[in-house]
């Protein structure tokens, strides 16, 4: 079963801070959480970032990548979002 949600990033670079509004759709045997991680360190196109647990996110050269939650959201809202995100 499909489950669709919709979530933040939020990226900080220097003294500017950027949010993100993100949707996505989770099937078993993945979750919105493991998801949202890998959406959160693939952010700027690389998957090695390392998680930095005192920065509460990941670096991507001098950016600081962190997800700000996400929450589930019904199909039909999903799919007009997807349009426009």
């Amino acid at each position: 079963m499909t489950k669709y949600y919709v979530g933040e990033i939020k990226e900080l670079n220097g003294g500017m801070e950027y949010d993100t509004v993100i949707v996505f759709a989770v099937s078993l045997p993945y979750t919105p959480e493991k998801k949202m991680e890998q959406i959160t360190q693939g952010w700027r196109g690389e998957d090695d970032n390392v998680y930095d647990k005192a920065a509460g996110g990941y670096w991507s050269d001098d950016s600081l990548i962190s997800g700000r939650g996400f929450k589930e959201i019904p199909k039909e809202d999903f799919d007009v979002l997807v349009r426009y995100l």
